[in-house]
């Protein structure tokens, strides 16, 4: 026993020597030579000049928070911890019996692949942050609408950057989505390098000329439809989207566009005709909550309109 405990010892002890043996023959450095500074800090000496020669990473800006929204899975992004946009997912809702086998915080199920939302947020957030790494000059952040697929966009100088659609919203907003893009832009190029704010939309609907002639010309009342019909089929067979610049009419061919000009204010949008009525008397046009709020007739309700029949 005695034997045993002894050759333990004297193994250990060799080996606590070995690395102190190994200590000091890696601490010939200037600071030894010096002869003034103790091994500990001789140590944290080369540490530091290990650390000063060593590129520091360019600390991330962009980050991502995953929650609910009104019953449905949203993934906000967060720039300087500043909320900048939040995409919104499929209605969460476990099922009665079905055991869920894990969630995080926000009481959402774990996924092995990520949902379209969260795939989005992650794709902006890692663009944002490479960059802010690249020293991209925030002043070239800029949004347009895109008239030919009827959306408007954010763009990093001519790199697209971000769509915005019925799925992306700003945070406790219910302003309008032209002023929406504009704010999210804004607050993009601010906290990516305190680039002052763009005041307009580029080709914002309301200023588009429309090519081509005017085929016909129409006056009467215009009504708008929305929240209750969002995600339900359109008479041509597509999901309606309220935040999408459609709208319903009687008797114009699918994929018809016309110009709808409130005649109380001058504004002026262009939708796509992809419905069928309004079947109320006395009206003449049902555009979509979106087109109504780019020509400000959210409040009233119904309004007299000028409908420009383009093609």
């Amino acid at each position: 026993m005695k034997k045993t405990l002894y050759v333990g010892l004297t193994t250990s002890t060799l080996a606590v020597l070995g690395i102190l043996s190994s200590s000091r023959a890696t601490t010939t450095t200037p600071a030894i030579e010096s002869g003034s500074a103790p091994s500990s800090a001789v140590v944290a000496t080369k540490v530091g000049e290990r650390q000063s020669t060593t590129p520091t990473a360019t600390r991330a800006i962009a980050s991502l928070h995953r929650h609910q929204q009104q019953g449905r899975e949203a993934v906000t992004v967060y720039l300087r911890g500043i909320p900048v946009l939040t995409f919104l997912g499929q209605r969460v809702a476990a099922t009665e019996g079905v055991k869920v086998a894990a969630a995080n915080s926000a009481g959402i199920p774990e996924q092995t692949t990520l949902s379209e939302a969260a795939q989005q947020a992650t794709i902006l957030t890692a663009r944002l942050n490479q960059l802010h790494e690249q020293g991209f000059d925030a002043n070239l952040v800029r949004v347009g609408w895109d008239a030919q697929q009827q959306q408007y966009r954010i763009y990093a100088d001519k790199e697209p950057l971000l769509t915005l659609n019925h799925q992306v919203t700003l945070p406790n907003s219910s302003q309008r989505n032209d002023e929406n893009a504009l704010r999210i832009a804004n607050l993009i190029r601010r906290q990516l390098g305190n680039a002052p704010a763009l005041t307009s939309v580029e080709g914002r609907p309301n200023t588009v000329v429309a090519m081509g002639p005017i085929r016909m010309q129409l006056t009467g009342i215009a009504s708008w439809y929305g929240p209750g019909f969002h995600g339900a089929r359109t008479a041509n067979g597509e999901r309606f989207d309220q935040d999408a610049l459609t709208a319903a009419h009687r008797t114009l061919p699918f994929g018809t566009r016309v110009r709808v000009t409130n005649l109380q204010n001058g504004r002026s949008v262009v939708v796509r005709i992809n419905d069928r009525g309004p079947f109320t008397g006395g009206r003449e046009i049902d555009l979509s909550r979106g087109a109504a709020a780019a020509i400000g007739l959210i409040g009233v309700g119904v309004g007299p309109v000028r409908i420009d029949v383009l093609d």
